[in-house]
């Protein structure tokens, strides 16, 4: 029995090695199983971590954006609405208006307009800031706020027919000097006045459409009425002895006897003439409508300035006189 036992454990291990033999490499053709207790599988902790679940936004908060560290942030530039300067007064004239604002020789902006706005503002302790426009584009510049005044020989409006209406975004300070008619006559001339009865008869020149032909044809009717193209012919009529009077702007006659072309022919006559259904109330600063706060330094400034007589010396510089 004995030997028995042992000649069938010796044949035992001779088949597992040439088993093995055989399958060396390769799988078993049987598999193995182990399954292990809960207790004995690892913890998460010590296997691969997956990536993290995607957070949605919460549409109730607000979401800042991450800045790219590649790329600077945008700088935005916001420009503000142009204001004012303090301790300014931008004024608008034409600058194409002599003696009243023009440029001279060496083109700077000169005349009666323009050294009345450098006292007004010198008046106001206000730094004067001067600039040009056409004559049509002045007081729309007023109005989009391109300056806060005009000082440009602008007549003040009245009810009159014969002037311009009334703007209701613009006022008018007092007047800072009259416009009214006035006769001019040759100086070997006899004229014994320039009421309608002694001018009876006369030639008398003027500028045809204007205002000024408009009050000889209602006023003088016994004259004789030449009218003609502009100023500049009129005046050279009357210089040459083809009309005894011209009927003109009494500052724009002022200007013309004081030189020397005009002075040597010619001198005023009579009085001046200033009815203001025809002539207006005179030349004012024009300013915005809202600015009342403005317009009472303006005004109390120019009545200053007539007083103390700032107004008749810059005057007597573009014609020689006074002109009120």
């Amino acid at each position: 029995m004995r030997l028995l036992f042992f000649i069938n454990v010796l044949a035992i291990i001779v088949i597992a090695g040439a088993l093995a033999h055989m399958y060396q490499g390769a799988p078993l053709p049987w598999k193995l199983t182990i399954t292990l207790p809960p207790e004995t599988v690892a913890p998460a902790s010590s296997l691969a971590v997956p990536p993290a679940p995607e957070v949605l936004p919460n549409p109730d908060q607000p979401v800042t954006p991450v800045a790219n560290p590649k790329r600077p942030a945008p700088t935005v530039s916001v420009q503000a609405p142009e204001a004012p300067a303090p301790g300014k007064l931008r004024v608008l004239t034409e600058g194409a208006y002599p003696p009243f604002n023009y440029r001279n020789g060496e083109g700077k902006l000169v005349g009666f307009d323009v050294d009345t706005a450098l006292a007004l503002c010198a008046r106001l302790h206000l730094e004067c800031v001067l600039e040009t426009r056409a004559w049509s584009d002045l007081l729309p510049s007023l109005k989009r706020g391109e300056a806060d005044a005009v000082i440009a020989s602008m007549l003040i409006p009245s009810h009159g027919h014969m002037r311009p209406a009334a703007d209701p975004d613009i006022v008018f300070s007092q007047a800072y000097y009259t416009t009214p008619g006035h006769f001019a006559a040759r100086r070997d001339a006899r004229i014994a006045g320039a009421s309608a009865e002694a001018l009876a008869g006369r030639r008398i020149v003027v500028q045809s459409g204007s205002t000024h032909e408009a009050f000889l044809r209602a006023r003088f009717s016994e004259s004789i009425i030449l009218d003609v193209a502009s100023l500049e012919i009129a005046e050279s009529s009357l210089a040459n002895g083809r009309a005894d009077l011209i009927f003109a702007d009494r500052n724009a006659l002022l200007s013309w006897t004081a030189d020397d072309k005009g002075g040597a022919c010619c001198r005023l006559v009579g009085v001046d003439y200033a009815d203001p259904v025809y002539f207006g109330e005179g030349a004012g600063v024009a300013l915005r409508a809202g600015d009342e706060a403005l317009l009472g330094r303006v005004d109390k400034a120019l009545e200053e300035m007539k007083k103390d007589g700032t107004q008749k010396q810059i005057a007597v510089r573009y014609f020689g006189q006074g002109i009120r």
